[in-house]
């Protein structure tokens, strides 16, 4: 395996290489006098992130503009001659040069290669320094500031002060050296107050960068867990990336060991100790715990502290202290006995037992999570056990994935407990129970239903009737039904016959869980006298985490018949209740759902605002799925809003962060939907269909039918329509039945645009919705979401019926406005189009002129070429041609920006550095402009950029 270097130019290093191409142009409009002056780049950062590979990259830069590059070296030796490094690095420039034909001044005669004519002092190596530059800019490299002499730092200084020569100092420096106390740390403050210095401190690479590296080191692109564990693992940090992905053997290779080690073995014995037993904790170090754990009073802890700070083993960022890399806490502990670590783990498990019980949710959980493992590595394993199972209950409360892996630890720990039912007041199949309902939303469906399946299995025949219950009433709380094990239906009926009819806490939750199982199969009717007793027997158990749960559960059902208004108010309760009892979690998941009710209600404002502080609280907490969901809400009412961009900012920003892949995959499909890419939203749906995630029904399929549409592929979303009215057949929601007689009465339309043959039963099961939605409507949801999507089905049925649907798309038009641009962008088209087809040419000319500005402003590219179609089908004029719009035409000007630099060869990188935006936002433009112009990559895109007209191309 090559160097890194050796493959290329430096990874993720394209701003540092901007700065460099300013350096040297600005260089080479100073180079002669009275302009030419030393300009310095400092180039800090610890071992092995990459300084030599980017002065490499200077030195072939400024070869390209004519301008030598010589090299010296700073050694860790204390031999070297006064000035050696600057020498050897003038007389590098000086080879260049005269390798080039150039004749070098006289004064520089003592440097060249073998003369020893003077001894070199600080006054003849500045003057040599002018005398080069009187033959043009150059750069002189000084490697390893940190080894330099007095000599050395003399000269850099002076030099930046005094010297006035066209030359480009590039010092570097290891960072990690430079402790406290070390002699460059006062040079590097008086070159960094220069105002012809730069300063870079490299830090790290991220995820992509480290993932660009490794396919350039390995050949191949890494798994997405093997990605996570290099970029945890190596920092970023690119030597370390090549090290680890070399390495034969688990733990730290050896040549990286000596190099992490080197500050540790200078420690005194006390300090040595402490860093020891601070690496058995982990990377990030708590200084309380370490404390407690540790043999030091608090003098002698403090004064450790203090020397681990200077030898740069440990750093600070606030009130926050860590290895200064993961590797550094691997290495040490790779150096220690397995007797030692035992020991030290021992210290660990007792220093936290009293901090398990008292403190916030996320304390509980944070200590109770390290004194499971802390326990185990010292082969306590009754405490392993039950601190396993205390962790387990306090990250669920607090709302973390992370409970699921204690109890399985617990289950795992359970034989080697000889009292454990004892010890934790559980049966061993309550472990996989409470590892799957941790699990039940994060969508590792295999994975809850193998917990499930474990539970059943570990209950015995004549055991405790209520474990029995609390396991089947897991089975049938799952979203769907659990391959191998009884129905759901049956399980939660066997549930409450165990339970008894006495309140009780088996008896909450089968209640519970029996109503949002008739929710999901669309009883809600049943719901609501499941939920409203689940309530009341809540209440009367007294437990809080029951009432949130049921609160919770209540207020779908409510929902979903048309109690909107009474529904969200049952929801504030549960958010409220949920705050009230520390339930972390469940506070940021119902508060997320409070506010996607209150935007489907049409409290925008309100919506936006919970949402927010749901994501913020999230954010804070370091609960990334809840972070993601928060953001949800916010982006479903920017994308109604046609606020597109704005959305996909907060995708990239918090969801796919959180890693939830089917969710990630409903969004990716929404995206691509709006814009027009109904092939590529196809793909998408396909994959989430094939991972079982899209099930038939109002919540999916109305997407799929768009998609169909603006293929298009008639076939397709007439078949869906008829499976998704036919889905609904059964359930009692009118609500349900205004979107499946919207979409079923929308394929119907456009199986008559294409003149196709609908299926017999499709018009007969979209009446049927419409019917009983219209029956049940109520003033609690005429108006909100639902209510559009209902008068928007009226409004297709009256088309398809033979009237002309003005009045009817008038007003579904007047509901969807005040749900945003992109809401009403569909119902306007149509009633556009209705009057134009109705003798309402006028009003349906300025309608439809209004349709097309607005979808090609929001970038809703289908919705702008279908009003382009019908301005052509009834020769309404739009400010284009009569054909559809040239290809740059459907661009922002933000976008064409981005499309130029994207032909010039720019990077997304790049791009952000030149248009002042986030990269992410840069990488956004490129792919809605991507998607804008109908082609693959960025190469193609770039194509029809060169391919048109000058005067296309103008502004």
């Amino acid at each position: 395996m090559g160097r890194a270097f050796e493959k290329g130019p430096p990874v993720g290093r394209d701003r540092q290489l901007g700065l460099v191409d300013e350096l040297l142009l600005a260089l080479t409009s100073e180079s002669s006098p009275p302009d030419a002056h030393a300009r310095a780049l400092l180039l800090g950062g610890d071992a092995g992130i990459g300084k030599s590979t980017l002065v490499a990259a200077v030195a072939e830069r400024s070869r390209k503009l004519s301008m030598p590059c010589g090299v010296g070296h700073c050694l860790d030796l204390a031999t070297s001659t006064p000035w050696a490094p600057v020498v050897e690095g003038l007389r590098g420039v000086l080879d260049e040069r005269v390798g080039a034909g150039q004749d070098p001044d006289p004064r520089t005669a003592w440097l060249r290669s073998g003369t020893r004519s003077i001894a070199p002092s600080l006054e003849s190596v500045l003057d040599a320094t002018e005398a080069v530059g009187q033959g043009g800019p150059f750069v002189l490299v000084l490697e390893d500031l940190h080894w330099a002499d007095a000599t050395v730092r003399d000269f850099a200084l002076a030099a930046l002060r005094t010297c006035r020569a066209p030359v480009l100092l590039v010092l570097t420096f290891r960072a990690d050296d430079v402790t406290g106390g070390h002699p460059l740390r006062t040079a590097l403050v008086e070159l960094s107050r220069s105002a012809r210095t730069v300063r870079v401190d490299l830090e790290g690479l991220d995820a992509t960068d480290v993932g660009e590296l490794a396919v350039r080191l390995a050949g191949r692109a890494l798994e997405p867990h093997e990605l996570r564990s290099l970029v945890e693992r190596s920092g970023g940090n690119p030597l370390h990336v090549e090290e680890l992905l070399a390495a034969d053997e688990p733990g730290v290779p050896r040549l990286l060991s000596g190099l992490l080690l080197r500050h540790v073995e200078l420690l005194s014995p006390a300090t040595a100790g402490l860093a020891r037993l601070a690496a058995v904790d982990g990377t990030r170090i708590d200084l309380e715990t370490l404390r407690a754990a540790s043999d030091l009073d608090v003098p002698g802890f403090t004064t450790a502290l203090r020397e681990l700070l200077d030898a740069n083993v440990v750093v600070r960022h606030g009130d926050r202290f860590a290895f200064r890399h993961a590797l550094i806490r691997d290495a040490v502990l790779d150096d220690m006995l397995p007797a030692e670590r035992v020991g030290m783990h021992a210290r660990y498990a007792g220093a936290l037992l009293s901090r398990v019980g008292p403190g916030s949710t996320e304390e509980r959980w944070a200590y109770g999570s390290s004194l499971a493992l802390h326990a185990a590595g010292a082969l306590d394993w009754p405490l392993a056990l039950e601190a396993s199972v205390w962790a387990g209950h306090a990250g669920r409360q607090f709302g973390s994935a992370g409970a699921a892996d204690h109890f399985e630890r617990a289950r795992d720990l359970w034989d080697r407990v000889p009292d454990a039912q004892q010890r934790t007041g559980l049966a061993k199949a309550d472990l996989p129970r409470l590892a799957a309902l941790v699990l039940a939303n994060e969508g590792d469906l295999d994975r809850v239903h193998d917990l499930l399946r474990q539970a059943v299995d570990l209950l015995e025949p004549e055991g405790d009737p209520l474990a029995a219950c609390r396991v089947l009433t897991a089975v049938g709380d799952s979203w769907v039904e659990v391959p191998g094990l009884m129905p759901r239906r049956e399980a939660l009926a066997k549930a409450m016959e165990l339970a008894g009819a006495e309140p009780s806490r088996e008896l909450a939750a089968a209640l519970s869980a029996a109503t949002f199982h008739a929710c999901r199969i669309g009883h809600f009717e049943e719901a609501l006298r499941q939920g409203t007793r689940a309530v009341e027997v809540s209440r009367s158990v007294g437990d809080d985490d029951l009432l949130v749960e049921a609160l919770w559960e209540l207020a779908e059902p409510l929902w979903n018949i048309g109690r909107c208004s009474e529904s969200i108010e049952v929801q504030r309760q549960a958010v409220h209740q949920a705050e009230r009892a520390e339930e972390l979690g469940k506070f940021l998941e119902a508060s997320g759902e409070l506010a996607a009710m209150l935007g489907f209600h049409g409290a925008v404002e309100e919506a936006l605002a919970v949402a927010r502080r749901a994501r913020e609280g999230a954010a804070r907490a370091g609960l990334a799925r809840f972070v993601a969901f928060g953001a949800e809400q916010e982006m479903e009412i920017l994308v109604r809003e046609g606020r597109f961009t704005e959305a996909e900012e907060m995708f990239e920003t918090y969801c796919v962060p959180a890693r939830v892949e089917y969710r990630l995959r409903w969004w990716r499909s929404t995206f691509l939907r709006v814009h027009g890419d109904a092939r590529g939203a196809l793909a998408v749906e396909e994959e989430a269909i094939a991972g079982g995630f899209n099930p038939v029904g109002v919540v999916h399929s109305p997407r799929l039918i768009e998609i169909c549409e603006g293929l298009p592929d008639v076939t397709r979303a007439l078949g869906t329509a008829e499976a998704m009215v036919a889905e609904v057949l059964d359930r009692d929601s009118p609500l349900e039945h205004a979107v499946a007689a919207r979409y079923a009465f929308e394929a119907l339309a456009a199986a008559a645009v294409a003149r196709q043959e609908p299926p017999p039963d499709l018009e007969l099961g979209a009446r049927r919705s419409l019917d009983l939605a219209t029956e049940r409507v109520s003033p609690e949801w005429s108006d909100n979401w639902f209510g559009v999507q209902l008068a928007c089905g009226i409004a297709f049925a009256a088309q398809w019926g033979g009237g002309t649907g003005i009045p009817e798309w008038r007003r579904a038009s007047e509901l969807a406005t005040p749900f945003g641009r992109y809401t009403a962008l569909r119902p306007n088209l149509e009633l556009a189009r209705a009057q134009l087809a109705n003798g309402e040419r006028d009003a349906g000319k300025e309608l439809l002129s209004t349709v097309w500005h607005q979808a090609h402003a929001m970038g809703s590219r289908w919705l702008e070429e279908q009003a382009a179609t019908s301005a052509r089908r009834f020769r309404v004029p739009l400010p284009l041609d009569e054909e559809l719009p040239r290809p740059l035409a459907r661009l922002t000007p933000r976008e064409r920006e981005v499309l130029e630099l994207v032909a010039a060869g720019a990077t997304n990188r790049a791009i952000a550095d030149r248009l002042f935006i986030t990269e992410k936002t840069a990488a956004l433009h490129v792919g809605n402009l991507i998607a804008k112009l109908g082609v693959r990559n960025r190469g193609e895109a770039a194509a029809v950029l060169r391919a048109v007209q000058p005067d296309d191309r103008d502004p």
